[in-house]
């Protein structure tokens, strides 16, 4: 099949590539920069196959051509080499996951070479290294200074006999994967996250940025990042009962007014009458007298706490002294609660010393934010010097306006001139409120029910002892590990949760469902429901007997009934049954209630994105350990910079939980700022998270100092051709977008995108016509290609077929057909001693080079090699000019046996050789145009060859006289294989059928024996 020992000259020159280090590339000052990359692999075990031969091939025609363009090309390779498939095969194969991953890189590493790829393998970067994760780990407490990183709790999914967390896809119908008996449990775990909303609008609006990334990919990012102008509605759903909890404030006069048998202050202002109001709703309430009021003692008042039940239901109300004690408290305990009132709250920020020194001076953690439901903080206009101090302290720390009354002085009795306190009573007794996003304002009268997701976080809080808990916690259950694509698809469903929301708009209370087709990611994760204005309300209140009220009627056709509507009515119209907007249009009514409810603050305008903060926990070994310490004394404890990097242990048990739980010694540590005793965090990050940066790695692997030298970054950054699957279109490809803008924040980058060109690779499917994959088993080995054919021919196959960003189908035929066109190469050029050129030729290979180019630079490597195969079947006798161009334009392609060729007459490697430079005065037009007339006739022989069914013997072509000139026979004998005899109407020497007189201008006749 091969005449050639393709496989010898494939390793003769992979070696000597390598020996000469000529991939190998560094810094140059003046000299233009090009940096071609594809997306890195994960190193599976299995190999190669020519799937993944396809896309590397693509990268590497580009980096050639770029390289002999005259660029300095930075064109490395790495592996994605953490993440869940090596810790299942290390559970598997009972084999470790590094051992795993290094055997799988150095087979990934032998067959990458043996396709001639032309990577700068010294900048090798592999995510399992300690010196990358460290790195990791670096970027993660630089997240956690600037408030990006943060914890709180999420929904997982639980194996309760695994004892550990499972990914989505390891839930079956429910169940463990490893367990099919085994009900997964929906479980609220503390984990970490990255608060990319931080740069959802950024992220958004520079998508238009990026005018060389394919449309579709633009479009998927948009949508998934999901830009919404709308209005927060405050509706509000009925609590589960609450407790409360007061706490007075402090006075050093209190110990005489207690010597005297006076009362002490607290009982002197509104603490009796609230405690009494409270009591009264059946809300029961606790107002200690907290020890020595007047020489109060932190951890004295701390132990008093241990006796009051503080739950996640609980309000807490601190007055003065009594709410610089609460914040400290929380931010130590890490208490959930479901409310914090601060009243004129007070704290220690000056440096000289207060009488409440051991009480109220700390520093405030504004974490405690996260495990309470709403704070609120009340000030009056008369305060104190240094009580309003301490409420901007900690207004600002909290990121919660103080809410300011009018002349409360210090809201004791004699200032306030009475002992009733309504707006605390309020905002103690008032409902939970879920702000409900909607660009739809004007349906609000026609809200007939709510809908919450089924993955809410409180959704169990929400149903905990109501008649409906059991039924909506089985339906919560059976939609455990569903993917939300396959959720979309599902019947819309959900159950009632027996509890009601007040319409802000006109106070109705309408029913809480839950559903299967609500994101708990999206706004509060519940949706105000308008059935015959939304399709898919419109259905679920038909299924479910709920109902339907029309409020917007269109403004031509007929009136709408809520009795015959048989779909939901979603466009403009005019407003009905909508009290004093009734007639006015949806344009104007969205404005008109946005602004009511703004007025009532029962809402504001807001702007919506779907795109939610990044949950990168994963409760598994073989990923990046995440670099944080718990400390009962100071809670939450970055690991200091200089400790980096947090080494993940060797010896664990892998089967049962998170392998490293199971390694005592390693999670034991000392606090970095007490020095007792504490413990690591055992969750690793997302492996996301390492292939956001990698692509900067690559510009400086090997420092041990810093992430990267920022000079070497600002002369290969940004990426200018990116290589990668469109399915990473909202994963990676946003991912890494936000991590470059963060660390262009941090100052370390001066660019604000990662890329400035995409290409987004099709996919090969095997010979039996599905996507090439190990499961299928219909994968094609590099080694079994190169062996029967040459890696040449596949690479030249691969490009050929079809447009790389077309799907393509792997066959035998094609590539034999590669094969036959290499060999007549090969046969070619062995044998080829130098002539003239003739005018022809010239104008041909001019033209060629010039349509190449633009094709290589376009990704129409297709069109590029059917141009190169058309040049080639031009060549008689040529000279070294010409035949140097050629083998420099099928180089990218076919590196191996170019090589081979060049150093027939050339000791340089023609991968470092410069591009061929065409002659636009070479290019006669009219040689072209004689071409495509010479085509037109082959064309049109192929037809008849084709009808007659048979081998032709001779072919007469009947030409008018002055057109002789234009046909090549030489080249149509060599195409048909027989005699080709060309005759005009003046000289016929043989006309068996009369078809000369059938000769037209440009149409020749035709006759075939």
């Amino acid at each position: 099949m091969a005449r050639f020992n393709f496989q010898a000259i494939e390793k003769k020159w992979q070696q000597e590539w390598e020996k000469k280090k000529i991939f190998v590339v560094s810094e140059k000052k003046g000299k233009k920069k090009f940096y071609v990359l594809e997306m890195f692999p994960y190193p599976s075990a299995y190999g190669l196959h020519m799937g993944h031969a396809f896309n590397y091939t693509i990268g590497d025609i580009y980096a050639r051509f770029m390289r002999m363009q005259g660029y300095n090309v930075l064109y490395p390779m790495g592996y994605d080499s953490l993440g869940l498939p090596a810790e299942n095969a290390a559970i598997k194969e009972k084999i470790h996951p590094k051992k795993y991953t290094d055997r799988a890189i150095s087979n990934f590493i032998k067959q990458q070479k043996g396709l001639g790829i032309s990577y700068d393998w010294s900048r090798l970067v592999m995510t399992h290294d300690l010196s990358y994760y460290k790195w990791d780990q670096w970027i993660f407490l630089q997240m956690f200074k600037k408030g990006i990183a943060y914890r709180k709790k999420a929904p997982v999914n639980y194996c309760p006999r695994c004892k550990t967390v499972l990914a989505n896809e390891q839930v079956i119908n429910g169940k463990c994967w490893r367990h099919e008996d085994t009900e997964v449990e929906i479980k609220q775990l503390e984990q970490w996250f990255f608060k990319i909303t931080k740069y959802a609008s950024e992220l958004y609006d520079k998508i238009d940025k990026l005018k060389d990334w394919p449309e579709d990919i633009k479009l998927m990012q948009k949508y998934w990042i999901g830009k919404s102008h709308g209005v927060d509605i405050d509706f509000e759903i009925e609590d589960k009962d609450i407790n409360c909890v007061v706490v007075h404030g402090v006075n050093k006069k209190d110990k005489e007014k207690l010597a005297r048998g006076e009362p002490p202050q607290n009982e002197r202002h509104w603490i009796p009458w609230i405690k009494k109001q409270l009591e009264k709703k059946g809300i029961k309430t606790e107002a200690p007298l907290m020890p020595n009021n007047w020489n109060p003692k932190y951890n004295d008042w701390k132990k008093e706490f241990k006796n009051l039940n503080i739950n996640e239901n609980s309000v807490l109300i601190g007055h003065s002294g009594g709410g610089g004690f609460l914040i400290r408290w929380l931010g130590e305990t890490k208490k959930r609660i479901k409310k914090l009132i601060l009243i004129a709250p007070a704290i220690a920020y000056a440096k000289e010393k207060t009488p409440f020194e051991d009480l109220l001076r700390f520093k405030i953690d504004n974490k405690i934010k996260e495990n309470i439901g709403e704070i609120i903080i009340f000030v009056s206009n008369n305060e104190n010097e240094s009580i309003r101090k301490s409420v901007r302290i900690i207004s600002e720390k909290l990121d919660v306006p103080p809410t300011t009354l009018k002349d409360k002085g210090h809201f004791l009795e004699k200032h306030m001139g009475t002992q009733e306190f309504p707006e605390l009573l309020k905002e103690v007794i008032s409902r939970k409120k879920w702000p409900i996003f909607t660009t739809r304002a004007d349906t609000i009268f026609g809200v007939t029910f709510m809908v919450i997701s089924a993955q809410h976080p409180e959704l169990p809080e929400l149903v905990k002892g109501t008649k409906q808990e059991k039924e909506v916690m089985s339906f919560v259950s059976k939609l455990r590990g569903i993917k939300q694509e396959d959720i979309d698809k599902m019947d819309k469903e959900g159950v009632f949760i027996g509890k009601y929301a007040i319409n802000p708009i006109n106070n109705e209370k309408v029913p809480v469902y839950v559903g299967n087709f609500v994101l708990a990611e999206y706004g509060s994760g519940m949706v105000m429901a308008v059935p015959a204005h939304d399709q898919r309300d419109f259905e679920f209140a038909k299924k479910y007997k709920i109902p339907i009220r029309v409020v917007i009627q269109p403004k031509k056709d007929k009136k709408l009934s809520e009795k015959t509507m048989k779909q939901a009515y979603v466009d403009y119209g005019i407003l009905v049954n909508s009290g004093k907007f009734n007639k006015m249009t949806s344009e104007k009514a969205i404005i008109e209630i946005s602004k009511s409810l703004q007025q009532k603050n029962k809402g504001k305008h807001t702007i919506q994105y779907k795109l939610k903060d990044w949950l990168i926990s994963r409760q598994r070994y073989w990923g990046t350990p995440i670099p944080i310490i718990y400390c009962d004394k100071c809670g939450i404890v970055p690991v200091p910079e200089k400790d980096l990097p947090i080494k993940l242990p060797e010896k664990v048990k892998f089967g049962k939980g998170n392998p490293l739980e199971t390694v005592k010694t390693w999670i034991k540590v000392k606090c970095p700022k007490c020095k007792k005793d504490a413990k690591r965090e055992t969750d690793t990050m997302d492996t996301f998270v390492n292939s956001s940066w990698y692509f900067l790695r690559y510009c400086d692997p090997k420092n041990k100092n810093k992430i990267f030298d920022k000079k070497k970054v600002k002369y290969w950054m940004p990426i200018d051709q990116y290589i990668g699957g469109k399915e990473h279109a909202t994963g990676h490809l946003i991912y890494f977008r936000f991590y470059t803008k963060f660390l262009r924040d941090l100052g370390l980058l001066n660019i604000d995108e990662p890329t400035l060109k995409l290409f987004n690779q099709g996919v090969l499917h095997g010979p039996d016509g599905r996507k090439m994959s190990k499961s299928y088993g219909n994968v094609v080995l590099p080694e079994e290609v190169s062996k029967k054919y040459g890696i040449d021919t596949a690479r030249l196959f691969l490009v050929s077929m079809a447009s790389p960003d077309k799907d393509l189908k792997w066959g035998d035929k094609g590539v034999e057909g590669s094969l036959r066109f290499i060999n007549r190469v090969m046969g070619y050029f062995t044998k080829l001693k130098f002539g003239k050129s003739d005018p022809r030729l010239e104008s041909k290979l001019n033209k060629t080079i010039k349509e190449v180019t633009q094709d290589i630079k376009e990704f129409r490597y297709n069109l590029a090699v059917i141009k190169i195969r058309k040049l080639f079947d031009y060549f008689t006798e040529i000279d070294k000019k010409t035949a140097e161009a050629f083998l420099k334009m099928l180089h990218p392609f076919c590196p191996h046996i170019t090589e081979e060729l060049w150093h027939q007459w050339n000791k340089t490697f023609i991968s470092l050789e410069s591009w061929p430079k065409y002659n636009e005065k070479k290019i006669n037009l009219a040689f072209e145009k004689e071409e495509e007339i010479q085509e037109k006739l082959k064309q049109d022989i192929r037809q008849i060859v084709k009808i007659l069914g048979t081998r032709p013997k001779g072919i007469y072509v009947y030409v008018i006289p002055k057109e002789l000139k234009v046909y090549n026979p030489k080249e149509l004998e060599k195409e048909f294989n027989c005699k080709v005899d060309f005759q005009t109407s003046n000289k016929i020497t043989y006309d068996p059928k009369k078809k000369a007189k059938k000769a037209k201008p440009g149409k020749p006749a035709i006759y075939i024996e």
